[in-house]
């Protein structure tokens, strides 16, 4: 202690934690703890980073596909499927608003926009136990008693006080949160006004536009597409899809569109890639693959190629394929959506993408380099792939 105040009191005072480890002992010591307190910092400022703009994305898609900002501000990646303008410029903004490097004056914006978004969401659902009350619900907030053909759950109303509260105090501790926090709702309000007057809607009423909107049209027109067959009933369907998709673009190519039909053995782990496959299995393989290319040389303008591989799994032996040929698409058909939801205790009800694909087609969705087009899934009898993780 010098004159009646520490190094943690005056030079470390914004940096306390970085203050104890540098008062450690040897000297060597104390400079590895001081990069490494440097690194966790700055890990979890860009795992904070990343959870923000995971919601920033969220709130984006939601405010344009229901008409409450204009859906160029919305629009997805083609590919990625992300709202990609309003990230870009969030990013910017919060550039702007971090180059004057004040952390009082952030750490008050952050309050102001987390408290209302707290009382915000609070509120929602208040009114939504009133005005959808009948609507089927995940979940249900414990604590709630029925009032006027509603309920209020007491948590919930407890959460929008202390939120509204706390918004409260931040507008009146705090200047910057105040003026910058006051400047931006009244430019969310103005938007939001202007935008719906323009498309001629009334401000109170719910819009939704289809959520295929907000992405740029795709082509649809491929000059090569991958089809992995399996020997089922949809097989037909499935080159039938690929097949128009090829013969559109053999309309406007001169040198035609190419399907490659595909068929894998899975392998297991058990016995060696090269192992041999059982004739019989071989002889459905060719089946299967013959009605394929008859089916898809319907087509005009459009030739098809088969071929059987190996792989110790479906999905990776249709991603390895897809990359080594360099096909623009791959198609396949999404499975029956399953009547069997998880999480029943917390009230989940599943991925909404684990209802419509399967071990497979998931892994292809996520790993494939091209675009992967998924057919409608079977609404009537359920068919089991062979050779197709469940």
């Amino acid at each position: 202690v010098l004159g009646g105040s520490t190094d943690l009191s005056d030079r470390f005072v914004q940096a306390p934690v970085l203050g104890m480890v540098s008062a450690l002992d040897p000297g060597w010591l104390a400079e590895a703890a001081r990069y490494a307190v440097g690194a966790v910092g700055a890990a979890t400022l860009l795992t904070a980073m990343n959870g923000q703009m995971l919601g920033l994305a969220r709130l984006a898609y939601s405010l344009a596909t229901n008409r409450q900002i204009p859906s160029a501000v919305g629009r997805l990646h083609d590919r990625r499927g992300t709202p990609y303008v309003a990230i870009g410029l969030s990013a910017l903004i919060a550039l702007g608003l971090a180059l004057p490097n004040d952390i009082d004056f952030l750490a008050g914006i952050f309050a102001f926009g987390a408290m209302l978004t707290f009382a915000i969401a609070h509120a929602s659902v208040l009114v939504l136990r009133f005005r959808e009350a009948e609507r089927p619900s995940a979940f249900r907030v414990p604590l709630s008693f029925r009032m006027r053909g509603g309920s209020v759950p007491l948590p919930v109303a407890l959460g929008a006080i202390l939120s509204v509260a706390a918004w409260v105090s931040v507008i009146v501790l705090h200047e910057g949160a105040r003026v910058v926090g006051g400047i931006w709702m009244a430019f969310g309000l103005a938007l939001y006004v202007i935008y719906r007057r323009t498309q001629d809607r009334p401000l109170r009423k719910r819009f939704t536009i289809p959520a295929e909107a907000l992405q740029e049209s795709p082509p649809t027109a491929y000059g090569s597409i991958l089809v992995p067959v399996f020997g089922e009933s949809l097989d037909d369907d499935i080159v039938g899809t690929a097949g128009r998709l090829a013969a559109d673009h053999g309309e406007d190519a001169k040198g035609g569109a190419v399907l490659e039909a595909l068929y894998v053995f899975e392998i297991p782990l058990s016995l060696p890639i090269d192992a041999r496959v059982p004739d019989e299995r071989v002889q459905e393989a060719k089946r299967v693959l013959a009605r394929a290319k008859e089916v898809g040389e319907e087509y005009e303008g459009v030739e098809v190629a088969t071929a059987m591989v190996r792989g110790r799994t479906v999905g990776q032996a249709i991603v390895s394929e897809a990359r080594r040929r360099g096909v623009e698409a791959i198609v396949m058909a999404a499975e029956e959506p399953t009547r069997v939801l998880g999480g029943a205790i917390l009230g989940g009800r599943g991925r909404s993408r684990d209802r419509f694909v399967g071990e497979a087609t998931r892994y292809v969705i996520d790993k494939a380099g091209c675009r992967v087009i998924l057919t409608a899934p079977p609404a009537g009898d359920e068919n089991v792939r062979e050779g197709v993780l469940p």
